[in-house]
């Protein structure tokens, strides 16, 4: 059974920020307390943890003065904008398809360079979009 997974790992994040786009993301792992909360003396330090890219706009009781860095995150929503619909590789074209945690690069003829060009099957959708976004990436395909 799938792992419902909405947004990339900070790991995942770093990875991809080496050669996606960071506008291309429209989430961030940052911590950001709200006024009254705030103590930036707390000794355990805080989490990283994902927000909207327009969280700031949204929710006026917070303050980017009470914001803890900043590192890009992906949605699953932006991982599959990041995909291109099709990819040319040794004179064939090969289409994206997207299944519940399933995602493929294939053409639709038999030919020297086979049917699918990446496949991989995970737990989860975005694990899946990762993998093949850091293989397309590896080819010089996106």
């Amino acid at each position: 059974m799938a792992t419902i997974k909405s947004f990339t790992s900070l790991e995942q994040s770093r990875k991809l920020a080496e050669f996606l786009p960071l506008e291309s993301a429209d989430m961030f792992y940052g911590y950001i307390a709200p006024y009254e909360f705030s103590d930036r003396s707390y000794e355990g330090g805080y989490d990283n943890i994902p927000y909207p890219k327009d969280f700031m706009k949204k929710n006026p009781n917070f303050s980017e003065d009470e914001y803890d860095g900043e590192f890009p995150c992906w949605s699953l929503a932006a991982l599959i904008k990041a995909l291109p619909r099709s990819v040319e590789y040794k004179g064939d074209a090969y289409y994206l398809g997207l299944l519940k945690d399933y995602v493929e690069y294939a053409n639709n003829k038999i030919s020297l360079t086979g049917i699918f060009l990446h496949t991989t099957g995970n737990d989860n959708l975005v694990d899946a979009c990762v993998e093949i976004i850091e293989k397309l990436h590896e080819q010089k395909l996106l």
